[in-house]
């Protein structure tokens, strides 16, 4: 099997994945600690700022993975992350002085900019090596990226000690320079046969797509969310700075290790069980009252979100191709965000109750996940 190195587009994305990873963490950690810190007496400011990039996807992701299939996804690419480094200026200036409505303004037009960035990024992620070399694609960019994040994690906590919001500049600035490491970047789109509707057409008519849907994104939906409510648990759990810190190292390290486990894995039936319990223990070590069995459910989200993605793309390629993938992928972003708006809605509130609301919460959902996977038995046939 030929390395995916082999390909230009996948080393140069490798490339600016290393700086991307680093400046996402920097930039995911200090904007909720800054919403933390700002509106910790105001729970309702703190979900509105956690939950805007959720709520951006509801009412945009589909809509833009539609245009990334219809238009040239390089040059969009470019244009939302330079757009998206720049907003970072007056993001910064915004928490420095406390102006509310200017924080809210800018972090909201930024997490749409982001987005539709995203978007393209998640199809020229998989679109940029054949399917026979994916799996070592795959885990090859997660050594480079998720190491530069584990570091970003283990010294974040130095670096905002250090110089505070202004940490955001510095996010802005790798971001541009890893975007610079792009040129020559093609990973198609300008389709003429996709439709606004196509992803929906998708769902309805192949049992599959459906299936991995209601599989991979109701799942990602109920555990992803603790990444916007870690702050939040921390504070009911009585951990520390310290502790979010490490958090990342914990994630990032763990998803570099699922995700050699990913090259090995070649039954859809185990990958899909051990995903779903994963799912299940993710909730039911929280009820145990220490700051960390934080770190032991961010341990069992990145394990499942590691080692699942190979199955995933496998499943929605052979029914999609790379020509649909962004109104496909669109869609996947749609269910899951949807979901975690509901989860961290509804976990606020539960949370400040009693945190066992929470995870009865989280149970019955995954109740759900393994009620669909038993109904599609087609992603039991899957061919990795």
């Amino acid at each position: 099997m030929s390395s995916p190195f082999h390909y230009s587009q996948f080393t140069k994305f490798t490339i600016f994945s290393v700086f991307a990873g680093f400046s996402f963490i920097q930039n995911e950690l200090t904007t909720y600690w800054l919403f933390i810190l700002l509106f910790r007496q105001e729970i309702t400011l703190f979900g509105l700022g956690v939950i805007a990039r959720p709520l951006v996807r509801v009412f945009v992701s589909y809509f833009m993975g539609y245009i990334s299939d219809k238009y040239n996804r390089a040059k969009l690419f470019y244009i939302t992350r330079g757009v998206a480094a720049i907003l970072l200026l007056p993001l910064t200036l915004a928490f420095i002085y406390h102006s509310i409505p200017w924080i809210f303004g800018v972090y909201y037009i930024r997490t749409i900019i982001v987005e539709l960035s995203n978007n393209v990024g998640y199809v020229a992620y998989y679109a940029v090596v054949p399917e026979q070399v994916r799996a070592k694609a795959i885990f090859y960019i997660r050594i480079f990226s998720m190491a530069s994040r584990v570091v970003s994690g283990a010294i974040w906590f130095l670096i905002y000690q250090s110089i505070g919001a202004y940490d955001l500049l510095l996010t802005a600035i790798l971001g541009l320079i890893g975007l610079a490491m792009l040129k020559g970047f093609n990973i198609g789109g300008g389709s003429e046969r996709v439709k606004l509707t196509t992803g929906i057409d998708f769902f309805r008519k192949d049992e599959r797509i459906r299936g991995i849907i209601l599989l991979y994104s109701v799942t990602d939906g109920l555990t992803y969310s603790i990444n916007y409510l870690l702050p939040l648990l921390i504070l009911v759990y009585y951990g520390t700075e310290e502790i979010y810190s490490l958090s990342q190292t914990v994630l990032y390290g763990v998803l570099v290790i699922a995700s050699f486990i990913m090259t090995k894995m070649k039954d859809p039936v185990k990958i899909a069980v051990t995903y779903i319990l994963s799912g299940f223990l993710f909730y039911m070590v929280l009820v145990y009252p220490s700051p960390y069995v934080l770190l032991i459910s961010l341990l069992l989200y990145g394990f499942g979100s590691g080692f699942i993605e190979n199955y995933v793309m496998a499943t929605i390629k052979q029914s999609v191709g790379d020509e649909f993938l962004g109104s496909v992928l669109g869609l996947d972003v749609l269910v899951t965000s949807s979901l975690e708006i509901l989860i961290i809605l509804l976990a606020q509130y539960l949370i400040t109750i009693n945190v066992i609301y929470y995870i009865i919460l989280g149970i019955a959902g995954m109740v759900f996940v393994l009620a669909s996977w038993l109904l599609h038995p087609k992603l039991r046939e899957v061919k990795l």
